[in-house]
Order: structure tokens, then sequence, then C-alpha cells
């Protein structure tokens, strides 16, 4: 029988909430037998769970299950622990960020490590874009800062989530912010000054675990591609000013995967831009039985060499 879960503390019209709710339902489906579905709330914008599942507690157990196959060496549940390649020593490059031309021979390697390993690879690093070093494009959804690497970019919430699983049931029901966890930068309100501090502390980011790694985990459903230059992903796109937002849907039916990738990479579901709002034709949405968009960019951080935390933007929807 077939239950309707709401998940409280997942915001659809946030970023971080619908690529946790992504991500979520791409665990369960592929990690389990559970034949789940999602949709939102077309009042509240609340991710809900279709499926057998009766309490947000029994998701967060088979949520708990997944993450407890990952040894302390492994990063993504399913693969090798070997994947993403780590820094050979303390102060080595990070060898998933190779010279463009170096890329087939990153490819040969992780083939070694199985089919899971070269999928996750294609929506992590593509050449078909490079950085101002002459490097191989990350996906839009990583910033890196200081010393991440591809690998500390799932390390850190993995860790997170395996010593404090309850971390898991809070992504789903009350997000509890941890000090000194980036949160990948996929979350603006990470960021906290020394003002933001009760008794004036040094500021530093509070993130939240659990949703993060949910999030990265919708990864392989956010395919990755380039123009030679520049790398793009699944639900991001170009205004004429050049300026790159990300914008995603929000469906009141229930969808499964396959059904959500289609959704999401529709050609009907393409903004227009004057350079100050942003417009999309709801005659087209509400055909897809979409009832709201929503849409991010990312904001510099000051002082520090990242493309900046995603921060949301508004969405005319045209009646």
């Amino acid at each position: 029988m077939t239950h309707r879960l709401p998940l409280s503390a997942l915001d659809g019209r946030d970023p971080l909430g619908f690529l946790a709710a992504l991500g979520l339902l791409r665990l369960l489906a592929t990690h389990t037998t559970a034949d789940v579905r999602l949709s939102f709330d077309d009042t509240t914008g609340q991710a809900t769970l279709h499926g057998p599942y009766h309490t947000c507690r029994h998701v967060a157990d088979d949520l708990a299950a997944i993450a407890a196959t990952m040894t302390d060496d492994t990063v993504i549940p399913g693969l090798p622990a070997a994947f993403p390649l780590p820094k050979t020593g303390t102060k080595g490059s990070d060898p998933m960020r190779v010279a463009r031309d170096d890329y087939p021979t990153l490819h040969d390697a992780v083939t070694e490590l199985g089919d899971d390993a070269v999928q996750w690879l294609s929506c992590l690093i593509t050449d078909l874009g490079h950085d101002d070093r002459g490097r191989v494009a990350l996906t839009p959804y990583s910033a890196p800062a200081g010393q991440q690497t591809v690998r500390s970019f799932f390390g850190a919430s993995a860790a997170h989530i395996r010593a404090r699983p309850e971390h898991l049931l809070d992504a789903l029901t009350a997000w509890r912010r941890i000090t000194g966890f980036t949160g990948e930068y996929l979350d603006h309100r990470v960021l906290h000054s020394t003002a933001d501090h009760p008794r004036g502390e040094p500021g530093s980011e509070r993130g939240v675990p659990g949703a993060t790694w949910l999030a990265i985990m919708a990864l392989p459903l956010l395919r990755l591609a380039g123009d030679g230059t520049t790398a793009t992903a699944t639900l991001w796109r170009r205004l004429p000013n050049r300026r790159r937002i990300m914008l995603w849907p929000l469906w009141r039916q229930p969808l499964n995967l396959a059904a959500i990738t289609t959704l999401i990479e529709h050609p009907d579901l393409a903004p227009t831009s004057d350079g100050n709002h942003i417009t999309m034709p709801g005659e087209k949405a509400k055909a897809l039985g979409v009832f709201a968009v929503a849409a991010a960019q990312r904001r510099p951080i000051e002082g520090r060499k990242s493309a900046g935390v995603l921060v949301p933007i508004p969405v005319n929807l045209t009646a």
C-alpha cells in the first residue's frame, strides 16, 4: 500500500531542500526495493514521499542502513573506497582535477574501478570545459574553496552521518546546523559572521550534514555537459546577460526517478530574462504538472576563492 509522507524539512523552493529531496528518492530507489515517488505540496512547497513508509523515522532507518554500507575509507555508497581518487600525501594536488588533455588517462583509471564509478565520474568532471588553470571542469554543483578536493566534497558529510546517523532524520524533519561544516556551499544560510553570533565570537560556517549528503547523492540525476569552455549541468541555465542560474520545477503528481529526469530536462522549462527579471511561461509549466518554479545563483564569498554559495532568487511564472 502506498502512503503519502510529508517531509517537513525539505522545502522544494530552497536549492538545498530540492536537491536533498532528489537525492533521497535516488538513494531509496537504487539501494532498496521500495517503490517510491516524489511530489511537492502546491501550498507550502514541501516535499512529499509516496511509498511504503509510514514515518520519517522509517525512511531515516533505511538511509542509515545505506550509509552503513560505507567503510571508513568509502565516501559514496556502493562504490569502491578508491573513488573519488585520493591525494597522495597531504600536500599533493587533487588527482581528479587533471589537465584537460589528461582526462582520457583519468577515465581509464576510473574504469578499472567499475561502471558505477564511471557513472559518478561523468556527473562530477568533464573535459567539455576547463578552469582558469586548464584543468577539467567541475560540475556547477561544486564550489570548492581552499584545499577541498573532489573526494573531500563527499567525505565531510559522509563522515558526519556515519558518526551520527540521527543527522539523516534531522534532514527530513528539522535541520540541525553544525558549526564548522561548510555544507559544500549549497545553502547560503551556512555563512555566519561575528555579528551573527550571540557572544560575538568569530564567524564559522554552520551547515546541515544530513541534507547536504542527500543533496550530493542526487548528482547522478544531474547530467554534466559543457560548451568547450564552461561546464553546465541539468537545471543550470545561462541567461542573455551571461548570468548563470540554477532553475528547477516543483510538481504536484507523484513521479518516479525516470519521470523526474524527463521533467527536469524538459525543453519547455526554459526561462526568459530581460536582464533584471526571470520569467517562465505558465501555460507550458502547467501542462507538465508544474505549479511553481524556483531559482538560485552563486554569490561569491568575500575573501575566498570560490564560486560562492547558492542564494535563492525570484522567478515569475506568467499567467
